[in-house]
């Protein structure tokens, strides 16, 4: 039965974003539904739709509270060199990932329809880790204009993105030690190409 009045809209908000995060830790999303979160808690779903609009932005909300969480970590790397900075987000991302591992595929599997929209909050939190990547490779490539900066940003974390998510997948065989070798060898791997085409084209 609903409780109405023992908690705010905010608790509520809450308790079914703590619900499907500690659903989460040990089940996929597809064993999960909107009635479920809400019984949890106490509640009937006509209340989370009221609060939520909807299941699809309740997980969307489950999602955004992720990326704020991996943005915590990443912002507490202490910047080095550029490219030892990238290599530590790289290592930081992949821990993040293997730590939370179906929050973190909720992140980038989530589907909206196509009158549910992904709202601007949502990709701007996307968007900064781009920024973050973008602002150490323009300190490192200080000539690059800024598309060249992006393209490069998103070349280089899609491969870490991509080692990530074959790591989850446990397709790479290997030991987490191993995996940051992977991850500091591409960031390595792909800066220091990057510099040797860049200083071949300038010579030219």
């Amino acid at each position: 039965m609903a409780r109405r009045k023992e908690h705010t809209h905010e608790q509520i908000r809450h308790m079914a974003i703590s619900a499907v995060v500690e659903h989460l830790q040990c089940h996929g999303v597809d064993n999960l539904s909107l009635r479920k979160v809400a019984t949890t808690i106490g509640y009937v779903p006509s209340t989370l739709i009221n609060i939520f609009g909807s299941y699809q932005y309740l997980l969307l909300a489950v999602s955004e509270q992720t990326l704020l969480q991996l943005a915590a970590q990443l912002q507490l790397i202490k910047p080095t060199t550029p490219k030892q900075t990238i290599e530590q987000m790289a290592i930081v991302y992949s821990q993040f990932a293997l730590a939370n591992r179906r929050c973190f595929r909720l992140v980038f599997e989530l589907t909206m329809t196509d009158d549910q929209p992904l709202p601007a909050a949502h990709l701007g939190l996307i968007k900064s880790l781009f920024s973050d990547v973008e602002s150490q490779l323009s300190q490192y490539f200080p000539s690059a204009c800024e598309q060249e900066v992006e393209m490069m940003s998103r070349v280089l974390w899609g491969g870490i993105h991509g080692l990530t998510c074959l790591s989850l997948d446990g397709k790479l065989f290997e030991t987490q030690s191993c995996l940051q070798d992977m991850l500091t060898s591409h960031v390595s791997s792909y800066i220091d190409g990057m510099s040797i085409k860049r200083n071949s084209n300038a010579a030219n």
